[in-house]
Parts: structure tokens; sequence; C-alpha cells
């Protein structure tokens, strides 16, 4: 009987171990999915915001009951990292979410060069890659993006495009000063302007470029004012535009052409004195306070969002942390389409159901792994300290009003110029 007894014992064992090694990934207890952003580094501006869209995507996820594949619910577990603001790193930790932790999807990316190398570890393991930041326009070039990597913001050459497009068809502009950092940002904001203004029959340009961290941006000022232009489009970034502008205001250059920033974003507009402020129109992906809008739908979905961010935040969300609650949203939604956590099977969901909604309103994604939105960008006018008025937040960030969008073909690229 003691035999017998043994015998059983291990081939139960045995059996168990069977069944241990040959159980699907579907049946663990969590779906994880890595997110990985600049917390630190010069990215942590904005990084930071991004990894606190993410959480909450997770959280509102998880109280719904999780992600349903299969007829399943299954808990979402997110792996977090912070990439340093460092490709090297970045990759490096990609490599662990992928291979130790066994997560099949990342939803990451603060800076374009981050995303970039994130996209050629997704090329090599076949990760589904969501990034959540600008990137530059090589990302979704055909010979460059991985089969599984998807952007649901913009390149920042199509800043430039939208902004050429809007100065000279809404602004009837026809000489434009391009007042440019020279670093890459301004490179690839200019290489989308000229795209689409060189189409623009009767219109003049000149740019004058000031290097990075420009402490006195005076002399750039007035080369670009002895252009006598209808408008100056300034591409200058963090703190160089927050010093554009100021400066800008002290040289009487603000009232002598009108200034169009190419991407306005609350991480260096708040840094900008309202009286800087004040006039001043730009671009934005996306604003936190969208009332005024002529689509009440889209104002809707907004104030929705806000409102969720506001519950547990003592700021208004930043652009890229609204981009990356969606972008862990689509992300799951690729799953429970696919009712599967392969890659490959989640993209052609996607591309098979393409259409969403969000904060931002309807939104498409292309089989060149961009999001081609209705609405590319709003247009907003600065307001000055009288004027930021509201009780939501801190009058810092009640910084614009919107006034127009741009919502015309020449923001994005055709599929061709990219090799599709």
């Amino acid at each position: 009987m003691k035999r017998n007894g043994l015998k059983s014992l291990v081939m139960a064992a045995l059996l168990m171990g069977v069944f241990a090694v040959a159980a699907p990934a579907g049946a663990a207890d969590t779906v994880k999915l890595g997110v990985m952003f600049s917390t630190t580094g010069p990215g942590a501006v904005i990084g930071v915001g991004q990894m606190e869209g993410a959480k909450m995507a997770i959280e509102e996820i998880n109280k719904a009951g999780g992600v349903s594949i299969g007829g399943k619910k299954t808990k979402l577990e997110g792996v977090f990292r912070d990439d340093e603001t460092n490709p090297q790193v970045a990759v490096g930790r990609f490599k662990e979410i992928v291979k130790d932790q066994g997560a099949t999807a990342l939803v990451g990316g603060t800076f374009g060069n981050v995303s970039m190398a994130l996209n050629e570890e997704a090329k090599k393991s076949g990760t589904f890659f969501m990034a959540t930041n600008g990137v530059p326009e090589g990302f979704f070039k055909k010979e460059v993006k991985a089969p599984t990597s998807l952007c649901i913001v913009a390149a920042s050459e199509w800043a430039g495009r939208g902004a050429a497009a809007y100065m000279a068809d809404q602004m009837k502009a026809k000489r434009i000063a391009c007042f440019m950092p020279d670093y890459a940002i301004g490179k690839g904001t200019m290489k989308g302007f000229e795209e689409v203004i060189k189409a623009r029959p009767g219109v003049e340009y000149t740019a004058i470029w000031h290097p990075v961290q420009s402490p006195d941006m005076t002399s750039y000022l007035i080369k670009a004012l002895e252009f006598n232009p209808d408008v100056i489009f300034v591409g200058s970034w963090g703190g160089d535009a927050v010093n554009a502008l100021k400066q800008a205001l002290e040289t009487g250059a603000a009232k002598k052409a009108p200034l169009f920033h190419f991407w306005l974003m609350n991480a260096f507009a708040t840094g900008i004195p309202a009286n800087a402020m004040q006039g001043v129109k730009g671009q934005m992906f996306w604003y936190h306070d969208m009332r005024g809008f002529k689509d009440a739908e889209v104002v809707a979905a907004s104030e929705e969002f806000v409102k969720k961010w506001m519950a547990s935040h003592s700021e208004p969300p930043d652009p890229y942390a609204m981009s990356t609650y969606y972008g862990v949203m689509e992300t799951v939604r690729a799953m429970e389409l696919s009712k599967s956590t392969d890659p490959e099977k989640m993209v052609a969901a996607l591309m098979a159901n393409p259409n969403w909604k969000g904060a931002k309103g309807p939104a498409t994604w292309r089989k060149d792994g961009a999001c081609i939105y209705k609405y590319s960008t709003w247009i907003v006018e600065g307001k000055g300290e009288a004027e930021r008025t509201s009780d939501r937040y801190p009058a810092k960030f009640d910084f614009a009003r919107i006034v127009d969008v741009y919502a015309g073909d020449a923001f994005v690229p055709p599929l061709s110029a990219l090799g599709w």
C-alpha cells in the first residue's frame, strides 16, 4: 500500500509538472504591459505626466474587470520603467521587459531619439510598440518602421506642415520669417514647413537659425524683423521658447509682427510670462480647456477626461499625458479585438478596425502606423494676466483659448511619400 501510494504521488507530481509547462500564456493571472517613459533626465518635464496618464488608464481598465481576451477578464499589470532620457538605457530596459517580464506590448517614448531606438528593438523582437510622443517622420517610413510599431501622436515635421498651411491659407501670410532652433526639432519642423509652403505660390519665407539655449536672442529677432514679415513663425522649444517670446516682447518684435508658435505645450507655456504670451498664436496637439470649440461631442469627451484627471491631480493634463492614456487604451483595444496578446494579430486587428474616438476627437489608424485625426491641431491664442480666470486649476495653466482648428490635408504627408 505504501509502494502504491508513493507511485500515485510521483505520477501526480509528474502530471502537475507537464500541465505547468504546457499551460498557455493566456492562463496567466495578469496580462503584462511594458510602460516606459523619461521620469528622470531632461525628458522628465513631459515623461512624468505620461507615466501618470498610463497609470490612470491601467487603473481604469482594472476597475472595469481587466482586459477581455476570448471572453475572459484578466487584470492588466503595468511593468513600469524609467528610460532616463537615454536611448541606450531604454533599449536595455526594453529587453528586460520583454525577456524577463514576458510582456509582448510596450507603451512608451518621451523624446524622439528614444522612440526610434525602441522601434528598432520592436523590429528585432516583434514586440507591439505604441509610441505616445512626437517622433521623427522617419519612424513612419516603410523601410524604417517595425511591422508592430505605431505612434498615436505625430511627427515633428508635421507640426511644420500644419503651421505652413495655416499661416498661408487662413492667416493669408505672404512673407514668413521662420525663427528656428538650430538642432533636430527645428530642422524637422523646417523640413515639413518647406514641403508645404513651396506648394503655396506667392508666399516668400526666410529662415533665421539660433543656437540651442541662447540667452540673448535679440540679434536673431532683429534679423527676422528685417525681412518685413507678415508673421514670425517661432520653432523654438522648451526654455528657448520661453526666452524667444519674452525677448520678442522686450524688443518690441511682438508688436511689429504677429507671432505664431509651432507646437505649444504646458511644459514650457506655463513658464512664459503672461504679458509675453498675450496675443501669441500657435498650434496645440490638444488643450485641456476645449470649451468654446465648435464640436460639442469633442468638448464633452475632453471635459470628461480632464475631470477624471483632476480628481487626483492638482494640475491639468499635458497633451502627452492625454495621448499616453489613449495609447494604453488603444493597446488594450487591440488585445481585445484580436483576442490575443500576439503583436502581429493586435496590429492586424487595429488595421481592420481603425476608427476610434477620444478627447481629441475622431481618429483613424493608417497602415504606416500613424494616427490620423479629424482635427490635426488646434489653434490657440495666448491670454494676458487679466484674462486668466480659471477656477479649476492654477492661473498659469489658463494660458490660452482655442480660436480655430487646422483640419486640412497638408498636416500628414501621403503614404506614397513614406514609401508605402
